[in-house]
């Protein structure tokens, strides 16, 4: 088996090769070998070379500067081989300087297989593109790290697809502050109850957006409610007030996810996105009508659209920022009263798209939805980037309803 650099065959059972990434940094397998007797485990003894100048603080709040991780991605012959936990690629975290580790994978099948590649990567990171929140109960729920996207967006978007972003921890991309265009840049009336035409907005503070519709994994986590399962699939049926509560809250846990988000990570400054916070951050800088682009044509590649049910988060096409379902899957809420009479978005909207400001005359007791869902039975109108559903109570959950989070930074 041809490797970058060197040339390793390895003894799984039957025989598994180890293909080595030399980029700077670099890392080498140098032996996989399964537990014995047999555990479901796979020890991977790997060595990396070239790490410098990595930080980290003693709690684990924030580690910063030049930070590397490893990753290891499996494969008989061209198909991925997937773990436990469903994924195709697993990252052993971490990487404290250079030496020799062992990571533990836990692959699916039984591995009596001929004819595997190993692929291990280290990659780069630095500060605050993402946030990730550890939601287990030991850890606290502090922030874990923060840091620029892998060597390309697409290396980050494999990095945090996978069960354990989904449903233990939670990751949040940086929208940095800046002057963006939303609405709908045709402008056609189609908007589904509340017209958004093509305007600009600042944000005057970075903010972070999830990466993910909150899962049910997720919220048992936030609320501590093991009542709901723990899986990637977006919760729903929970009303805008069961999700906002007291955004305020930040000493103790309070009603609602928002404010239970505050008390975890003991820090205020969770909560829904604005109207045009959430644009901004579903747009990733597309300028064109539907996630997709210009045309609707290819939109199932991005969008859960006209189908019987949720599918689990991230299992279509992200934006250009690694954002997930931003069209379809769930209708997502935003902070915004509802306006009223279909006004137009642009009419109402502060220049400053990250400072909330209440709509004169809007009906306090429903909110705005934005995002489309899996019931849109119309990709041109409900799954455009700029839909919006008005005139839902704001005590009402429904199974097409969900949201996802949002993280102002307060100092």
């Amino acid at each position: 088996m041809k490797a970058n650099g060197r040339k390793k065959a390895l003894a799984l059972v039957g025989a598994i090769a180890a293909a080595t990434a030399l980029a700077a940094p670099s890392v080498e397998i140098s032996n996989v070998q399964q537990q014995y007797p047999w555990t479901n485990t796979v020890d991977i003894t790997y060595t990396v070379q070239g790490v410098s100048k990595t930080h980290q603080t003693n709690r684990l709040d924030h580690i910063v500067n030049d930070t590397y991780f490893a990753t290891f991605e499996a494969k008989n012959g061209n198909t991925a081989i997937q773990d436990v936990d469903g994924n195709t690629v697993f990252t052993n975290g971490l990487v404290q300087g250079n030496g020799t580790f062992t990571a533990q994978w836990h692959p699916k099948t039984d591995l009596q297989l001929t004819g595997c590649t190993m692929t291990p990567s280290v990659f780069r990171g630095e500060e605050q593109a993402y946030l990730v929140v550890n939601l287990e109960a030991n850890s606290q729920g502090k922030f874990e790290y923060w840091y620029e996207p892998m060597s390309t967006q697409e290396e980050s978007n494999k990095r945090y697809n996978t069960n354990e972003y989904k449903t233990k921890k939670l990751v949040l991309r940086r929208i940095k502050a800046g002057t963006y265009q939303i609405g709908d840049p045709i402008s056609t009336g189609r908007m589904v109850q509340a017209p958004n035409t093509k305007h600009q907005v600042v944000v005057t503070k970075d903010y972070f957006a999830a990466v993910f519709e909150t899962t049910n994994g997720q919220y048992r986590r936030i609320m501590n409610d093991t009542t709901y399962s723990d899986n990637a699939y977006p919760v729903v049926r929970l009303s805008y007030n069961m999700v906002r509560g007291n955004a305020s809250v930040g000493a103790l846990p309070g009603y609602g996810v928002c404010s239970n988000m505050n008390a975890k990570t003991s820090k205020i400054g969770w909560d829904l996105p604005t109207e045009s916070m959430w644009e901004v951050a579903a747009r990733a800088g597309n300028l064109e009508q539907w996630a997709s682009g210009a045309s609707a044509a290819k939109l199932n590649e991005y969008a859960n659209w006209h189908s019987s049910g949720t599918l689990p988060v991230g299992s279509l096409k992200p934006n250009n920022w690694g954002l997930f379902d931003t069209s379809g899957n769930t209708w997502e809420f935003a902070r915004d009263n509802s306006r009223k009479g279909g006004a137009d978005l642009k009419s109402f909207t502060a220049q400053n798209a990250d400072v909330f400001v209440p709509i004169t005359g809007a009906d306090n007791s429903k909110e705005c939805l934005c995002g489309g869902s899996y019931l849109s039975s119309d990709p041109q109108s409900y799954t455009l980037i700029s839909a919006r559903y008005l005139n839902h109570s704001k005590n009402d959950g429904r199974d097409h309803m969900g949201h996802r989070l949002f993280y102002v930074p307060q100092d």
